[in-house]
């Protein structure tokens, strides 16, 4: 087993503590923490945007042998700063990470996310591996794309070209980058030549248990079924396209289709939405998300915007489903067998490949069956924790590179 016999230190610096997993960003730290934690000794250090409902989380980490510790984020009143950077300003935590590197200067320090690099004093910054879960500059331009505001694309390009220099920046100087997909890996070393970069990708199978009744009462059939982190922009853009425009021309053919969101942080206009109109259905969180994805006729993922694998397609892969996404929704999972996923990136072809879906049971189980042997080549949770372990022991003994200016 990979890994460095819990004698080795590592300060894993994150926005969030990563219990409860209610979003993918969360379920992959959590997953790789449960394992990483028996092999490796980790401070675990949140900068968090809701750090009471963090803090009352802390002993899911004392229990896995991980101390944690929660500072609240302030937002920064400096404008040139980049959107990401702006949100996770703390003093406290600024002070606390100088005086554990005071401390332990000869220990790996990870981060989740190029925008913390900079609350780190300067000489750790260089010993850091900094982990991308997307291209964050690239989700800015995208939602500029979609703008439909002159003044708001114009504010969305500023805030993509802040991130980009930013994330360029923390690029050159950390020691080395991990990126969850191949295509993230490629863009950061065209921008940053020099840099160590890493593939550390996402597991497949934290939902592989064989179908059970599901205890909640709540999780009725539904047609469509769409599950994400609806605080989340990129998952907010997708419900609302779902719900104005793919929903109305699925429904003019089949108007008894129901669909359901299900996720934390759903908005009001989704709440809403819901109370007008009965078809739809809008759960928030739910304990048992297998529960939701079995009584699914067809699970639907239209992201336009987007990076990384996306753990809401890879659930509904591990479950057999029908899924219909789009190019966004199968980034970072390379060559699918065929008719494992529907990839449709048109409003109108999703609707039409939902409703052949919803058609044919039997066209419905042939895709299920594909989505099955598809899961099969995707990597383990046990397999990802191996490649983060491997990256943590061998830049355990890294040889300090120059300090770089990077992040204020």
């Amino acid at each position: 087993m990979v890994g460095g016999g819990r004698d080795q230190r590592v300060l894993f610096l994150t926005h969030h503590l990563p219990w409860p997993a209610s979003s993918g960003g969360r379920l992959r730290e959590a997953q790789l923490l449960e394992r990483l934690a028996h092999r490796f000794d980790i401070d675990l250090v949140a900068i968090s945007k809701v750090p009471e409902a963090d803090r009352r989380a802390v002993d899911e980490a004392l229990v896995r042998g991980i101390r944690a510790q929660v500072f609240a984020a302030h937002q920064s009143p400096r404008p040139r700063l980049s959107p990401h950077v702006r949100r996770h300003r703390s003093a406290s935590a600024r002070a606390h990470l100088a005086s554990w590197w005071s401390r332990h200067q000869d220990c790996l320090v990870h981060v989740e996310g190029h925008y913390l690099l900079g609350l780190l004093p300067p000489p750790a910054r260089s010993r850091a591996l900094v982990v991308e879960h997307n291209i964050e500059s690239s989700l800015l331009w995208q939602q500029a794309d979609l703008a439909t505001s002159g003044r708001e694309r114009r504010r969305l390009r500023s805030a993509a070209t802040l991130t980009q220099d930013t994330e360029r920046l923390a690029w050159r100087t950390a020691a080395a980058v991990g990126a969850i997909t191949p295509e993230d890996c490629a863009v950061i070393r065209r921008h940053a030549p020099f840099a160590t970069v890493h593939h550390l990708p996402n597991g497949a199978d934290h939902l592989h248990a064989a179908p059970v009744p599901c205890a909640d009462r709540d999780a009725a059939v539904s047609d469509l079924l769409f599950v994400g982190n609806f605080a989340y922009p990129p998952s907010q853009d997708a419900a609302r396209w779902l719900l104005t425009v793919i929903f109305p021309a699925v429904t003019a053919s089949r108007p008894s289709t129901t669909l359901t969101f299900t996720g934390s942080g759903p908005p009001t206009w989704l709440v809403e939405a819901a109370r007008v109109d009965p078809r739809v259905r809008v759960t928030g969180p739910v304990p048992d998300l297998t529960g939701w994805l079995d009584a699914a006729q067809v699970v639907v993922c239209p992201l336009r915007i987007g990076g990384g694998v996306k753990v809401k397609v890879l659930e509904a892969l591990s479950r057999g489903r029908a899924v219909v996404t789009t190019s966004v929704g199968v980034q970072g999972l390379g060559e699918l067998p065929a008719g494992a996923v529907l990839v449709r990136d048109d409003a109108s072809s999703i609707a039409q490949s939902c409703l052949s879906l919803l058609a044919s049971a039997e066209i419905r189980r042939s895709q299920q069956e594909c989505a099955q042997d598809a899961v099969r080549l995707l990597p383990t949770w046990d397999q990802a924790a191996d490649a983060l372990a491997r990256v943590w022991d061998s830049w355990a003994g890294v040889t300090r590179r120059p300090d770089l200016a990077v992040t204020p």
